[in-house]
């Protein structure tokens, strides 16, 4: 049995294939060019569905790295880490750095303030941020270094997912001292080689995962919680 919503769709299909025909076989003007801009109108809907499926696709279908990904591509990467470790110690006042927008900790570690790209207001000369993006290029590095109130870094290379349901997937490195009862990235508190925790809905507890690199690396996922 055939449905309203069945028929409306083969009617909208047969106006949309009817109007793609003529467009191109119609040779009278301006009858030819009405029927291109009718046409180009009633195939908005195709671009707004694709366009949405591109946007899911890149939001909640491509997974970040895996931690055995990281762990094969980190003695290739590692002089590029240290490099964006050193720098951001030099720019001690930014707890993030990513490609398009900083934050940095006016007061207190639990305060920020948000600059987007190009805000002559972010603090950090744009010559230093181009240098930041560079790196972040050339290593596939998408969200930027994320440092803590220890001082912990977290590179973060990729992640999928919206908000707190979303993960990420990176590089922290660990501070060699922290304050007393300090945040810390899970690698830097527990001082395991490896460990893995779910997410539980019930308890909310954050999911996380990671493997020790080579002296205070790890390669590092984190989310959702």
């Amino acid at each position: 049995m055939i449905t309203w919503p069945a028929v409306l769709i083969l009617a909208y299909l047969l106006i949309l294939v009817t109007g793609l025909v003529l467009s191109f076989t119609t040779r009278q003007q301006p009858r030819r060019r009405n029927i291109r801009i009718g046409t180009g109108v009633v195939s908005i809907p195709i671009w707004l569905i694709l366009a949405f499926g591109v946007f899911m696709w890149f939001t909640f279908g491509k997974e970040p790295p895996t931690l055995g990904e990281l762990q094969r591509e980190f003695a290739s990467k590692r002089g590029d880490l240290e490099t964006i470790l050193r720098m951001s110690d030099e720019d001690a006042k930014f707890s993030r750095i990513a490609p398009d927008f900083l934050d940095r900790t006016p007061d207190g570690p639990n305060d920020f303030e948000r600059y987007m790209k190009n805000d002559p207001k972010a603090g950090l000369p744009e010559s230093r941020w181009g240098a930041y993006r560079r790196i972040y290029s050339r290593n596939g590095i998408k969200l930027g270094i994320q440092r803590n109130a220890s001082r912990d870094a977290f590179i973060m290379v990729d992640s999928v997912g919206l908000l707190n349901r979303g993960h990420a997937s990176g590089y922290v490195y660990c501070a060699s001292t922290a304050p007393p009862n300090a945040n810390r990235y899970y690698p830097c508190m527990l001082n395991k080689e490896k460990d893995e925790r779910r997410y539980d809905p019930d308890t909310r507890e954050e999911g996380y995962s990671f493997q020790k690199l080579d002296g205070r690396w790890y390669a590092y996922d984190e989310g959702p919680s």
